[in-house]
C-alpha cells in the first residue's frame, strides 16, 4: 500500500470510528474490522480502504481498536457478535488462543468471520461454517524470490550464477520454509547456479559490510538472494563500491525505494505480499459468507505481488 493512499485513507478513520454505530444501524448488514491497532498508520489506511469497500457494497462498517492487546480484541469482538451489532467480522489476529471462544461463538451464532492463521491455531482440526482463515503461504513466497533470481541468472548470466544467499532472519519455522523453497526455486530456474556463501542481516549497512567481506573470498559472485529490501540495497552498494558489475538481485519486500531500483534496472525483481489485494480478497470472502453463513469457509493465502 503506497504512502499517499495510507495518508488519504488514514484521514477517514476518525470519522469512520465516530460514525460507525449510526452508519451500521442505517444498513441492512454490517461488518466489523479488528486490526492490530489503529495506532499503526498501515492499519489506519486499511480501515479507510475497507470503509470504502463497505460503502460501495451497501453495507455498514465499524472499526474496533484493540491496541495490540489480544484480550481486548477478544472482548470487543465478543461484544459486537453477541449483541447482534454485526453480521460479519474480519480480525487481523493478535493472539489466536484468545479468539478461540470468539470463533466458536461466531459459528454458533451464524456470524461469519475472517481470521488470521489456520484452523489448528484456534484448536480446530477442520474448516468451519462461515469461518475463513487467511494465512501466508511461505512456500509460494520463497519460491517466487528464488525463481526470479534463477530467471535473472538464466537470462543475463547464461545460467552461470554464483550466489550470495541472505536468508530470512526471523528464526521461525516460517523462515526455514521460505529459505528452503527459495533455494528450490533458484535450482529449478537456474540448475547450474551455485550458492557460494550464506549470511543473515536486517540492516543496510550490515548487509553492505557482509557482502564486501564475502566478495573478498568470492570475487566472482554475480547474484544475490535478498530476503529483505535492506539486504538488496546493501548488496547493491557493496558491488558498486568494489567496482564490480551490477549483479542479479531479487528482493523479498518491495519498498518504494527498491521498486525505483527495479524500474531503473539495478534490481531485477522484488517479490512482496500484496496487502491491498489481500484486503479486497478478504472483504469479498466475508461478503459472500454473510450471504451463506452455513457454508464451510475457505483457507485463503495472501497474494504475492511480483514487480520486475
Amino acid at each position: 500500500m503506497n504512502s499517499s493512499r495510507l495518508l488519504s485513507s488514514g484521514l477517514l478513520v476518525a470519522a469512520v470510528s465516530l460514525a460507525a454505530l449510526g452508519t451500521a444501524m442505517a444498513q441492512e448488514k454490517t461488518m466489523a474490522f479488528s486490526p492490530l491497532s489503529l495506532d499503526v498508520p498501515a492499519m489506519q489506511g486499511l480501515s479507510g480502504a475497507l470503509s470504502h469497500f463497505a460503502e460501495d457494497a451497501g453495507i455498514g462498517y465499524m472499526v474496533l481498536d484493540p491496541k495490540f492487546d489480544a484480550t481486548t480484541q477478544a472482548q470487543q469482538l465478543s461484544q459486537v457478535i453477541e449483541t447482534g451489532r454485526v453480521n460479519g467480522a474480519w480480525a487481523i489476529t493478535i493472539g489466536a488462543p484468545a479468539l478461540r471462544n470468539v470463533v466458536q461463538r461466531a459459528v454458533e451464532s451464524g456470524i461469519p468471520m475472517v481470521v488470521s492463521g489456520r484452523p489448528a491455531d484456534y484448536g480446530l482440526d477442520a474448516a468451519q461454517p462461515g469461518i475463513a482463515f487467511s494465512d501466508i503461504d511461505y512456500e509460494v513466497y520463497g519460491t517466487a524470490i528464488g525463481q526470479e533470481l534463477g530467471n535473472c541468472i538464466a537470462e543475463n548470466l547464461d545460467g552461470d550464477g554464483k550466489v550470495f544467499f541472505f536468508g530470512d532472519t526471523s528464526g521461525t519455522e516460517a523462515a526455514k520454509i521460505t529459505d528452503d523453497f527459495g533455494k528450490q526455486g533458484l535450482a529449478t530456474a537456474a540448475p547450474n547456479a551455485t550458492i557460494v556463501a550464506e549470511n543473515l542481516s536486517t540492516a543496510r549497512l550490515e548487509s553492505q559490510q557482509k557482502v564486501s567481506q564475502m566478495l573478498l573470498a568470492h570475487a566472482d559472485a554475480n547474484a544475490v538472494y535478498a530476503s529483505n529490501d535492506e539486504n538488496a540495497m546493501g548488496a547493491l552498494l557493496a558491488f558498486e563500491a568494489a567496482g564490480l558489475p551490477t549483479p542479479c538481485i531479487v528482493s523479498g519486500g518491495g519498498s518504494d525505494e527498491v521498486l525505483g531500483f527495479v524500474e531503473a534496472g539495478k534490481i531485477y525483481a522484488a517479490a512482496g505480499f500484496d496487502f491491498e489485494g489481500d484486503a479486497y480478497q478478504n472483504f469479498q470472502t466475508l461478503l459472500a459468507m454473510m450471504d451463506n453463513p452455513t457454508e464451510l469457509g475457505p483457507i485463503l493465502s495472501i497474494p504475492i505481488k511480483l514487480t520486475k
